[in-house]
């Protein structure tokens, strides 16, 4: 997530780590176990991989944290499944007794999803990058894999509801369901593009943008694929791996499998008890006719 109103910080208590070009400053209820180094050195991995030409910006960057209480106070809104948000270039919010939205992501992967709109945006601020693409980048750089993407995703496309890729735009106004289809997408495509055209395509792709002025244009140039022919690309490869995903991959349909297997056995078990009484009685009604006949 990434467009939120300015906030007014509720500050608890103040932490400053300095590494390279970053200083890091957590405020509010900080969790016990935040390992701040680690996420000062993740954030210098994410933005090589976005800019690898150089750090994009010194300046210092603010974690908040807060709960349910603060949270008028401050003058947060996510969405209701929100599990953080990254306001421009300088500040991550972080609600700490809000479950996690999506795949049971820790509090740690949050704030490096979170880490990547903030580089992007120090990075390439000037450019329009679609929505799709930012969240792609952040999931895809935050490790944020998981299997429940392709239940989804495979859900989707059963019910036909996957999402073009344009109406990304309107993300935050999703509901729970529909922003879990819209993440999984954009993470999807994310993945298939790095995987089609190599690890450098994040940048290459960021600059031809910046050349071009437009986003769609470095697509064409580097993709050779407008905005519309790579939607159905997408939308054909998501289809072809995972259309039946959630039968083999979603525990209540194991479940649901096992017991029809054991309806069809129990069927199957008395019709043949059926047919073996049904003999039996005949061979006994042919055994008594003929030693009657004898009689």
């Amino acid at each position: 997530m990434r467009h939120y109103s300015s906030v007014a910080l509720f500050v608890v208590f103040i932490l400053s780590v300095s590494a390279d070009s970053i200083e890091l400053h957590v405020k509010g209820i900080i969790p016990v176990n935040l390992d701040t180094l680690y996420l000062v050195r993740q954030y210098h991995r994410i933005e090589r991989t976005i800019y690898p030409i150089g750090p994009a910006s010194g300046e210092p960057l603010t974690i908040l944290f807060y709960n349910a209480s603060q949270q008028r106070k401050t003058g947060i809104f996510l969405p209701e499944w929100g599990g953080g948000g990254a306001l421009g270039k300088d500040s991550i919010v972080i609600p700490i007794d809000r479950p996690s939205a999506f795949y049971r992501s820790n509090m740690q992967r949050i704030i490096l999803h979170e880490m990547v709109h903030i580089a992007l945006n120090r990075a390439w601020g000037t450019l329009r990058i679609p929505r799709w693409f930012h969240e792609g980048v952040a999931m895809t750089l935050s490790g944020e894999l998981q299997f429940e993407e392709q239940i989804i995703l495979s859900r989707a496309i059963i019910t036909r509801s996957l999402i073009p890729l344009d109406s990304m735009e309107y993300l935050n106004r999703f509901s729970h369901r529909r922003a879990q289809i819209a993440y999984s997408q954009c993470h999807f495509a994310v993945q298939f593009l790095l995987t089609t055209y190599g690890s450098d395509l994040i940048p290459e792709l960021l600059a031809e943008s910046r050349t071009t002025r437009r986003f769609e244009n470095a697509c064409v140039k580097v993709f050779g694929l407008n905005n519309k022919e790579l939607d159905s690309l997408l939308a054909k490869e998501l289809t072809s791996r995972y259309r039946f995903a959630f039968i083999v991959a979603d525990y209540s349909f194991f479940w649901i499998g096992i017991l029809l297997l054991a309806v069809v056995a129990f069927i199957v078990t008395r019709f043949r008890n059926r047919q073996k009484r049904m003999r039996m009685e005949l061979e006994e009604s042919v055994e008594a006719q003929l030693l009657q006949n004898e009689s």
